[in-house]
């Protein structure tokens, strides 16, 4: 083995080495250095100009309930550096259900690459999985992998919630999959849910595939069985248990069903580098997922065409491992798992290429350096060809080589510290720039933050002040200034899974870079310090590392990118005159209340405006004013640059409620969360009151209803509004009325209807059908109005259905001859009262953007010595601080008080340096009942 490095270029943050392997002098060697040269100038100057950013939000707590506040920090950096990105001002974030439905959706000012704030869970929301997405403008020009996903579960009141223990069990019955479930249902306390009327059915998210009616057994036992059909989505499958008493309301469940089928194992094997090689011996890794989309516990083995077992394999970590195999010639492998019902799971694997070469990479435990080989196939060392090989790490080419295989196999060892920490890329490829072989590897550097946070005592009583000294250092011990963001919770009510939970620095350094979920990120977070995980972590990137080029497009002309980078929040917009003609030099007025701002600005030549310098507000609203060369304003409209929503893939992994085969351990959790509660309750004075529901007439002010304000079947008032956001008309009928759909006649006419109804639209008073001219289709013009208003435009919504309220719009409306009970209405009443006149405001525009989410201050009780423990303080996050700068000496000081629930709290502290380096850290603190405190709350 050899290692020949003869050439180093310095750049300003890393270093790029160019090996010269097998290569004679001359002027072959030379044009071979210069392409290599150039494929690492135009890697580099690609990445720099495309700058991309990587997100990272630590929240408070991995869980929360409804009516909570979710906490957050956000950490925007540049993906090569990782310091501060200097491309984004302006982060958006969005809370949508596991129905992928929009719940949120707001603005975060970005300084220097940080930004925090809050997001408020509804009280009313309801319990199960929601997914809070990250990202700026500029990340959407990237695959959506660069985006963050934070999947987390909200709960309710647990204290009312039925328990649901269920089994599925498949039956093969006439080569049909027949599953047959069993469930039992308990109250909170254990006592069963018998003898009660239950409407059961099961979905895929896309359709029905069982529905019916059955009544639970006296101790709350039910069993059902259905048809699974070939097509259906089994990753989607829920159950839905509908309570039909009416004097309990409309108790639904909804539970995914799990059915993880042996013979459903999806078994993918990856070759390492990319490729089988005849005659090359070959690791290659596989990955097995059960249905639910988490690693199968699978092991099997390998034959050839002529049913020969050649090597077996079994899987390590989370459904992974790596084999090894010499494969031959036209051979076809395939891989057998055995099934507990003794049939046999048959999985092809790649096929055999007869010519070729593999890349091997040996990255080996606690080494600075690894052992590579390349060997080609006999055809490839007789044709003396150069090839490039180039190491990347963050997107940078740190290291590359030219190598020739006139002399066969090659083995060499590189040096891994020319690479920063994180994944390193491996990119093998011809005289034609065409891509090879890649593999990744891990480089831990232990050039991470070193967080030290100590405690002023070992141990605490209810209501004492608790401070927290943190220092930090770098690896050779020099102490740092940074920002970093704490969070403290009480392990009581919150549970906190560092193997579950990813951090900052397993983000930005691993999951990030990689395709697919990582199961149990933080269980690779020591990984450079135990060697079974340190080899668990190499068959995770041979079997999820992915190509983060088109390498076939690389030389190639740049595509414009379509977002660009918002470095401040602008407001931006267009002045057109009434043959939609842009008005050039036209005169703009910007005109806020609160806070007081007035700005003037002139359009360009195509009619376009722009308003800098605008400081970010919680709820804001611009009065703008256009004018024509001669001062007047009524042959002008505004038309605003208004936010486009995306639209991303929805997360296709369920969470299982709590309540479903709830363990011991989870049950007296919660439990105690319930006592807590209920104390709570006691001592403040709180009620425990069945819930009462009042029926107030909603009323909507302003309306041009027919009937009289409020005279309607359906009022969606001004209250629910507010707390939609900008979701459209169209979203808010589809979620509030039922029956609201589109269909389509018998004669092929699509329309809009409520059940069986022809809708007709009326908006303040204006029926839109007088404005639909013979060539537009009468559901495109009410589709465009649906998309065109959003809920902070409108100030109500009527419907009428019955014939107690369709009454006088029918009279009125209908033709002579319709027939009354076969048209519904809908009464809109916007804020501008002005009716269905879309896009334009002639002259002035009241313009709302998305609220911008600012910082506010996290509430933290202040106790005096002495002070009474009365359980009233039942806090599940203790303390929240996002904002942590650490001085010179790199040390800060975090003082809080405890609550009155005794027992022990996990603090979180993560950060950056925001010149490359990032942290975190975890303790425990132990805090003890006072004496004379009054005893601990007692789950009945």
């Amino acid at each position: 083995m050899k290692t020949k490095a003869v050439h180093i270029i310095t750049g300003i943050f890393i270093c790029v080495l160019l090996h010269l392997f097998n290569i004679s002098p001359g002027c072959s060697q030379t044009l071979a250095k210069q392409n290599l040269s150039q494929i690492i100038a135009k890697l580099n100057t690609q990445n720099d100009s495309l700058s991309i950013e990587k997100l990272y939000l630590q929240t408070d707590k991995p869980t929360y309930l409804a009516g909570d506040t979710l906490w957050f920090k956000a950490y925007l950096l540049n993906a090569s550096f990782l310091t501060y990105s200097n491309k984004s001002a302006v982060l958006y974030l969005e809370l949508s259900n596991d129905s992928n439905r929009l719940i949120q959706r707001v603005m975060v000012p970005v300084n220097g690459g940080m930004a925090s704030g809050y997001i408020g869970l509804d009280a009313d929301m309801t319990q199960g999985g929601y997914t809070l997405t990250g990202y700026t403008n500029w990340m959407r020009n990237f695959d959506e992998s660069y985006l963050f996903k934070k999947h987390f579960y909200v709960g309710t009141n647990a204290g009312s919630e039925w328990l649901i223990n269920y089994n599925a069990h498949l039956i093969k019955d006439s080569s049909k999959d027949k599953i047959e479930m069993g469930l039992k249902i308990t109250q909170f306390d254990k006592a069963p849910v018998g003898l009660r009327e239950m409407q059961l059915s099961i979905s895929d998210g896309k359709r029905t595939l069982f529905k019916d009616k059955a009544e639970t057994s006296l101790d709350g036992a039910l069993k059902l069985s259905f048809d699974l059909p070939d097509k259906a989505d089994s990753k989607n499958i829920s159950l839905v248990v509908h309570d039909l008493r009416k004097s309990q309301g409309s108790r639904k469940i909804s539970i995914p069903v799990i059915l993880n089928r042996p013979e459903k194992v999806d078994l993918q094997f990856m070759p390492e580098g990319g490729k089988l090689v005849a005659g090359q011996q070959t690791n290659i890794a596989f990955k097995a997922l059960n249905e639910d989309g988490y690693g199968a516990a699978v092991s099997g083995k390998i034959y050839n065409n002529k049913q020969q077992e050649i090597t077996s394999f079994t899987a390590t970590h989370s459904g992974m491992g790596v084999f090894s195999l010499v494969p031959e010639n036209a051979e076809i492998y395939t891989a057998r798992i055995q099934l507990p019902d003794g049939k046999y799971q048959t999985y092809q694997l790649p096929s055999v290429e007869s010519s070729g070469i593999t890349l091997n990479v040996n990255n080996r435990f606690k080494s600075d350096s690894c052992d590579i080989t390349l060997t080609p196939t006999p055809d490839i060392v007789a044709a003396d060809k150069t090839y490039y090989l180039v190491g990347m790490a963050r997107n940078v080419v740190c290291w590359g080589a030219l190598v020739k295989f006139n002399k066969g196999p090659f083995q060499f060892t590189l040096n891994k510290q020319v690479f920063p920490s994180g994944i390193v890329r491996l990119i093998l490829m011809n005289e034609n720039k065409v891509g090879l072989n890649e593999r990744m590897f891990y480089n831990g550097r232990d050039d991470q933050l070193n967080i030290q946070l100590e405690s002023d005592k070992s141990e605490y009583r209810q209501r004492d002040s608790i401070s927290l000294n943190i220092k930090v250092t770098d690896n050779h011990g020099e102490p740092i200034q940074g920002s970093f963001s704490l969070a403290v919770t009480d392990n009581g009510q919150v549970k906190t899974d560092s193997i579950a939970e990813r951090s900052l620095v397993s983000h930005m350094l691993l999951t990030s870079d990689l395709k697919g979920n990582v199961e149990g990120p933080g269980y690779y977070d020591d990984a450079a310090i135990h060697p079974e995980k340190w080899q668990h972590l190499n068959h995770l990137l041979m079997a999820q590392g992915w190509a983060g080029y088109d390498w076939s497009q690389l030389f190639k002309p740049v595509k414009p990118l379509v977002y660009p980078a918002e470095e401040e929040f602008l407001i931006k917009g267009k002045v057109t005159n009434a043959f939609n003609k842009p008005v050039a030099k036209s005169a703009i007025t910007l005109f806020s209340k609160n806070p007081l701002l007035v700005l003037e600005s002139i359009t360009d030549d195509n009619g376009n405006f722009i308003f800098k310098g605008i400081a970010p507000i919680d709820t804001p609203a611009y009065f703008i004013s256009a004018k024509n060369k001669r001062g007047k304003s009524f042959n002008v409209g505004i038309e605003m640059d208004e936010f486009k929503a995306p639209v991303f893939s929805p997360i296709t992994n369920s969470i299982v409620p709590w309540f479903v085969n709830i363990d011991t351990g989870t049950y007296l959790a919660v439990n105690n969360r319930v006592a807590l509660k209920k104390e709570q309750l006691r001592v403040t004075g709180g009620n425990l009151l069945k819930e009462v529901v009042i029926n107030a007439k909603k009323v909507v002010k302003g309306s041009k209803n027919l009937n009289g304000p409020g005279g309607a079947d359906i009022i969606i008032d001004e209250g629910q509004l507010k707390k939609a956001g900008r979701t459209t008309l169209g979203d808010l009928l589809r979620k509030n009325v039922k029956g609201f759909g589109i269909r389509v006649s018998k004669t092929g006419e699509t329309y809009y209807s409520v059940y069986t109804t022809l809708l007709h639209l009326v908006i303040d008073g204006v029926n839109t059908e007088f404005f639909i001219s013979p060539e537009t289709p009468r559901y495109q013009y009410l589709k465009d109005i649906f998309d065109y208003y959003d809920a902070e435009e409108i100030k109500g919504i009527e419907v009428m259905v019955s014939g107690k309220y369709q009454m006088n719009y029918t009279s009125t409306y209908l033709k002579p001859l319709d027939v009354p009970w076969d048209h519904s209405f809908i009464e809109v009443t916007t804020r501008g009262g002005k009716g269905p006149f879309l896009k334009k405001s002639v002259g002035t525009y009241l313009y709302k953007p998305m609220p911008f989410i600012t910082s506010k201050e996290f509430y933290s009780p202040k106790y005096t010595a002495g002070n009474i423990t009365d359980m009233s303080d039942i806090r599940s996050t203790i303390y929240w601080t996002p904002n942590i700068i650490t001085d010179k000496d790199g040390k800060a000081t975090i003082g809080f008080y405890a609550a009155d629930n005794p027992g022990t709290y996990t603090v979180i502290v993560e950060g950056a340096d925001l010149q490359g380096h990032l942290g975190v850290k975890r303790k425990r603190i132990t805090v003890k009942r006072c004496q004379n405190c009054p005893p601990p709350a007692i789950a009945p």
